[in-house]
């Protein structure tokens, strides 16, 4: 998958967004039982995930790898004695004995990459044998193809935020489907990397579909559908309205 450097116009914001949520990706930590020595933060950005959870659990071997290699080079910055990659095929770890944990990453994969890169992100994925997988990310549910609720829709369009559902319906087209409305609210404050935020897919796929492409080879130990707490408060805050869609989703995958 190529990388377009431009894509991410203010770092330093991206990375603050990132580190607000740290808590919540280390959801899997107490959750997984079976013995393994590793784990690999795919995606790690500036290795903030690892270097929390390396003063929490120091007892792993940790590993990051992102394809960005300014990222590498500040996470190896941020995280000295962790070995962080940006080619796949240097990774050099027990996969048998990992736990790969993907954050916030899968619908950067479907926003930036061809199908063939999505084919290869799941075929490493599922098909490398790690011990363990945990995805947590953004993911709507089929329910909400259906119509937009009015009354929420309503008080978007009278909202203060128009120049951002301009952008966004010119981008994504007006605004019909649950899923669309949901998909602006969950983007419409990102302003500082607008550009970017306003044409990424934060709705690749539903939870649904998700699930559906877990392999036999695997077992869903643990699947908590959610909204993020934050941005239902923010749109209370923002618009009178209460969110009741689920927005993300957790998830924990061990190997049979």
């Amino acid at each position: 998958m190529k990388l377009d450097h431009n894509k991410i116009a203010d770092r330093e914001i991206y990375l603050t967004r990132m580190q607000r949520s740290i808590l919540d990706k280390m959801f899997f930590i107490d959750k997984v039982f079976e013995p393994f020595s590793c784990i690999l933060d795919f995606g790690c950005a500036n290795g903030g995930l690892i270097k929390a959870l390396r003063g929490m659990c120091p007892e792993y071997r940790y590993a990051g790898y992102d394809i960005d290699r300014d990222m590498i080079a500040a996470a190896k910055e941020n995280v000295p004695g962790v070995d962080f990659w940006s080619d796949w095929n240097d990774i050099s770890l027990p996969f048998e004995d990992t736990l790969i944990n993907i954050s916030s990453t899968v619908h950067e994969v479907y926003s930036y990459g061809t199908d063939a890169d999505v084919k290869e992100f799941w075929d490493r994925v599922f098909g490398s044998g790690f011990r363990y997988i945990t995805i947590r990310d953004m993911m709507n549910s089929d329910a909400q193809d259906g119509p937009a609720d009015s009354g929420m829709l309503a008080r978007v369009r009278a909202g203060e935020f128009t120049s951002q559902l301009a952008d966004f319906e010119q981008e994504w087209g007006t605004i019909t489907t649950q899923k669309q409305l949901v998909h602006f609210l969950l983007k419409y404050r990102y302003t500082q990397n607008w550009e970017r935020e306003v044409r990424e897919n934060y709705f690749p796929l539903s939870a649904e579909k998700l699930l559906a492409l877990v392999p036999d080879s695997y077992a869903v130990t643990f699947c908590e559908r959610f909204t993020l707490p934050y941005t239902a408060w923010q749109l209370r805050k923002d618009f009178g309205i209460e969110l009741r869609d689920h927005t993300h989703i957790k998830l924990i995958l061990e190997r049979k």
